[in-house]
């Protein structure tokens, strides 16, 4: 972690001289900064005026009046957010003097240095694809993570893209209308702003490829294809057990068996339906020790058609 010095969290000099001013509307005193997190401050300060309106500017430390962010209030507080961890501000104020007509001489600048973390609002642990259902597909992906927060914000570009130029969501942890074959980072963080305090760093990034894309949309090839184990029944058949993953639209599919190694001809494929996605297949027809290719493929049913198919598997008869 980086070091300052200590007038950067401290410093209440108003960064002018009182003996200099030809303003009579008596300029804030007492600058100060609370409730300091990584992203949020509380800029604070002292006025005897009993005013209603006062402007507030801020931006990097150093930075020229006229240059910084801008925010009118009604009291002798202002709440700003979206800063950068452990990154230098500085801050001023002035007030409007209602019997005078106009607004003081500026206060300050009042300098402080936000923190690396928010202690109000923990990061998200265990960023990755959700572990439950078809997490990723051509166009989207489906995003989990524990110690989530009332509210979260999800970043994400094009692999390599830089922190606040990318895209931002808020409302679902899955990310629809991404391109197929395509690699993207992600970042999440929580959002605690509910309760005015924040948001926690970005935890990322997760870098994920799309898949490609399939060869009928309205009906989307079955993922995750995976042999469970190969066996002989009581009457000398073999079977042979597979589970895959796809859209919870589908309910039907068929599996095909061919020799392994011969080319895939789905019209002189052996192939069983089935409307289970754990399933196992027998057939009297295999061979102790012969090696066979499956393939598997959605049936969506009327005009959506069928999905592409999805193989080879090989497998071995025992």
């Amino acid at each position: 972690m980086t070091s300052f010095p200590d007038f950067f969290f401290n410093c209440s000099c108003d960064g002018s001289d009182d003996s200099g001013d030809t303003n009579n509307c008596p300029k804030p005193d007492g600058l100060s900064v609370y409730n300091l997190t990584n992203t949020t401050a509380t800029l604070s300060w002292n006025d005897n005026m009993n005013s209603s309106l006062y402007q507030v500017e801020y931006g990097p430390l150093g930075f020229t009046l006229g240059s910084g962010t801008t925010t009118s209030v009604p009291h002798t507080y202002a709440n700003i957010e979206n800063l950068m961890p452990q990154t230098q501000y500085a801050f001023y104020v002035n007030v409007y003097c209602n019997d005078q007509g106009n607004y003081s001489d500026w206060a300050g600048p009042y300098s402080f240095v936000t923190l690396d973390y928010n202690p109000y609002c923990d990061e998200p642990t265990s960023f990755n694809l959700s572990l439950f259902g078809d997490s990723l597909g051509f166009d989207y992906v489906e995003l989990d993570w524990d110690n989530g927060a009332d509210g979260f914000e999800i970043e994400y570009g094009l692999t390599g893209f830089n922190l606040g130029n990318g895209t931002i969501q808020t409302s679902s942890r899955t990310v629809n209308g991404l391109t197929a074959e395509t690699t993207y980072d992600f970042y999440v963080r929580n959002d605690c702003s509910n309760y005015d305090y924040g948001y926690s760093n970005w935890v990322g990034p997760l870098t994920i490829t799309t898949e490609s894309l399939p060869s009928n949309p309205n009906c989307i090839d079955p993922t995750n294809f995976t042999s469970l184990g190969t066996g002989t029944n009581t009457d000398g058949s073999k079977y042979f057990d597979f589970t895959w993953t796809h859209p919870n639209s589908q309910n039907s599919w068929e599996v095909a068996r061919i020799m392994a190694g011969t080319s895939f001809d789905p019209t002189t494929a052996y192939i069983i339906a089935t409307s289970y996605d754990s399933v196992r297949l027998t057939y009297g027809s295999a061979t102790s020790g012969q090696a066979y290719d499956f393939y598997l493929r959605a049936n969506c049913g009327g005009s959506n058609g069928y999905s592409g198919w999805v193989g080879p598997i090989t497998v071995t008869a025992q």
